[in-house]
């Protein structure tokens, strides 16, 4: 325990003293100054007055008691009494880019996907983290950051964005209030160009890939994807060559798939194959290992811890004495009541 502001409590306790000495004195003259009185010596013996004499002489040890507390309880206060600890961060050199596929086929899976990253998040420590959705284009949610307060504010976010479905509104089968149409417009707005075919899963994942910086730097590199991998149209980047710009900086993507509703080829397959020759792992969006073990897996991948200027955490422990204070404040309320 350390106390800041020490000198004031000092200051403060030589005042209690001082207006206690002075107190003292005053009652001394007064005492002096008594006034006697011829044949009064039998009011002593009356029980009545013994008793008030008795609750007198308790009421004025009592007044005394609580105005020390008081005074103490008030120097410690003022001075600050808190402890102190020397804490130095800690930040991983690891990169995750979690990368959200939020065309007009995936939508029905993306709330659901949010949540798992939302999961997946719980078990970082430490590990920078970005979002990033697309469709005809991307718009990056959050960049890299170790910030899991805001982190998981936004994914939040997203999953309250994704509750409206603009299909099921179109079709009238479900009601949605503005608030509902305004939050999902928010988090989808800048995915999509009406000069531009949707659904553009290459160049999505290569959005997704120019998030990492400090490219001098060894940092383990990760995308987690979500996508069925169903282009509704041929942008800069098929999936082939978007996992090659991946490949070319060292990151490693890993794949969320929750499987197709409209493919005439082999999206799956491929995004498979792609997937594993970047040395990443394929699942199924709703595998329950599909969490834990991409964990397992960021936890594997080089994680040497980067330096960070140690510093003094500060915490203040006013409540045990702010407590005393009230009572002894009430307490004096109520004596001062009894001794009038």
């Amino acid at each position: 325990m350390v106390m800041s502001f020490w000198w004031l409590s000092c200051l403060l306790l030589v005042a209690g003293l001082i207006a206690w000495a002075l107190a003292y004195l005053n009652r001394r003259v007064v005492r002096h100054r008594a006034l006697f009185v011829g044949n009064t010596s039998y009011l002593d013996q009356l029980p009545s007055v013994r008793r008030a004499q008795r609750a007198s002489r308790v009421l004025r040890l009592v007044s005394v008691a609580l105005a020390g507390t008081l005074v103490l309880t008030g120097a410690l206060l003022s001075g600050r009494l808190a402890s102190e600890r020397v804490e130095t961060p800690s930040f991983k050199n690891r990169d995750i880019v979690l990368c959200l596929d939020v065309s007009g086929s995936m939508l029905p899976y993306d709330r659901e996907i949010l949540e798992s990253y939302l999961k997946l998040v719980e078990g970082f420590k430490g590990e920078r983290v970005g979002l990033s959705v697309f469709n005809s284009t991307s718009r990056t949610v959050f960049p890299l950051t170790n910030d899991y307060g805001l982190i998981r504010r936004e994914l939040k976010r997203g999953i309250d964005a994704l509750k409206y479905n603009p299909v099921a509104h179109r079709m009238g089968t479900a009601q949605y209030s503005e608030e509902d149409i305004e939050k999902f417009w928010d988090f989808m707005g800048g995915t999509y160009d009406e000069t531009l075919p949707p659904s553009l899963i290459g160049n999505g994942l290569a959005s997704c890939g120019q998030l990492f910086d400090h490219a001098e730097e060894e940092r383990s590199r990760f995308v987690v994807v979500a996508t069925d991998n169903e282009p509704g149209g041929t942008g800069i980047y098929e999936t082939p060559a978007a996992v090659d710009t991946l490949i070319n900086r060292d990151i490693t993507m890993w794949t969320f798939y929750p499987g197709a509703t409209s493919c005439t080829g082999n999206c799956a397959q491929e995004l498979q194959s792609e997937t594993e020759r970047s040395g990443g792992k394929f699942w199924a969006s709703g595998d329950p290992g599909a969490i834990p073990s991409i964990i397992a897996e960021i936890q594997k991948a080089q994680a040497a811890d980067m330096g960070a200027i140690p510093r003094v955490i500060r915490t203040d422990h006013p409540a045990l004495f702010f407590t005393i204070s009230l009572i002894g404040l009430l307490a004096m309320i109520v004596v001062g009541w009894r001794q009038r």
